[in-house]
């Protein structure tokens, strides 16, 4: 990883996001570009040209601050830019510039004040083409300091396309993986939420589980990577929020596609909830995308 891509709009919240990207560059050796999309207000005077240099202007000194902050913290390697695109435009733009990583915080205001439930996301995480760190603004974080990481399976081939993030992501620094399927009993018979299941067909389910997890990671344990796997019961976005916490996770690594509950996570309730309810920064990779 060379270039992270940290998008902010002059938020507090927004900001959010400085310490696990400087953290993040710190351990890879990366560059940090700091972004802003400025859109012009009318000028007294009625001048748009006036307006839209007094737009740059201001978000070029902003910028000139976050930077100036961020290399005071002991990052050398922190550059800035300013655009007048809209803010999906401006983002997808400057990753085509290099950047193996965008991180950026689910609140603020402006064009990312509905990034969390929003299109901005869906919108960033489409057109972009690199995967994107997300953090709930205002979350409770430690220092960065990676040592588990979540990752939740469906048993889908979309799903899996996370591996090869995770392999790259965990290989150089030892983590440990933790790789997690939920059982939803809800999903056959969504609309009967008061029937259970037999215990036999749970039982079932979960030794399916197990097999598809073991059977899953061979690969990375055979490169040497130490994987834990979990079968977890419950509904996906909540489930995956509490074993991450109960495990003491530090990141959660998962697929915009697959089938079941990950199926629709970025319009659906799985990355929403998962953002909501997660005190850790969560890692999508839409599928389909070049992993190397």
């Amino acid at each position: 990883m060379t270039r992270i891509l940290v998008p902010l709009d002059g938020s507090p919240l927004a900001e959010t996001i400085l310490p696990v990207a400087e953290e993040w560059a710190r351990e890879e050796g990366a560059e940090v570009v700091v972004l802003r999309s400025v859109q012009a207000r009318t000028a007294p005077n009625g001048d748009e040209r006036e307006a839209r240099v007094r737009a740059v202007e201001e978000g070029e000194a902003y910028l000139k601050g976050v930077a100036a902050r961020m290399e005071r913290r002991g990052l050398p390697q922190v550059r800035w830019g300013v655009s007048e695109e809209e803010p999906v435009a401006a983002i997808a733009h400057a990753a085509r510039d290099g950047v193996d990583l965008i991180a950026m915080a689910t609140h603020g205001r402006g064009g990312l004040s509905r990034l969390l439930l929003g299109s901005v996301a869906e919108a960033v995480i489409r057109a972009a083409g690199v995967p994107v760190l997300l953090i709930r603004g205002q979350s409770a974080w430690k220092p960065w300091a990676t040592r588990k990481i979540v990752v939740p399976l469906d048993g889908s081939e979309g799903s899996e396309e996370i591996l090869p993030v995770v392999q790259r992501l965990a290989g150089p620094r030892a983590l440990t993986v933790l790789v997690v399927k939920v059982i939803d009993p809800l999903a056959a018979s969504p609309a009967v939420e008061t029937v259970r299941w037999p215990n036999e067909l749970m039982a079932l389910q979960r030794e399916d589980a197990a097999r598809y997890l073991a059977k899953v990671m061979e690969p990375l344990r055979a490169r040497g990577l130490r994987v834990e796997c979990h079968v977890a019961v419950g509904r996906p976005a909540e489930t995956i929020a509490a074993v991450a916490g109960r495990e003491q996770a530090d990141l959660i690594v998962m697929a915009t596609h697959g089938r079941s509950g990950l199926s629709r996570v970025l319009l659906g309730s799985v990355a929403g909830g998962v953002l909501r309810n997660a005190s850790v920064p969560v890692l999508l990779f839409r599928t389909g995308q070049q992993t190397a």
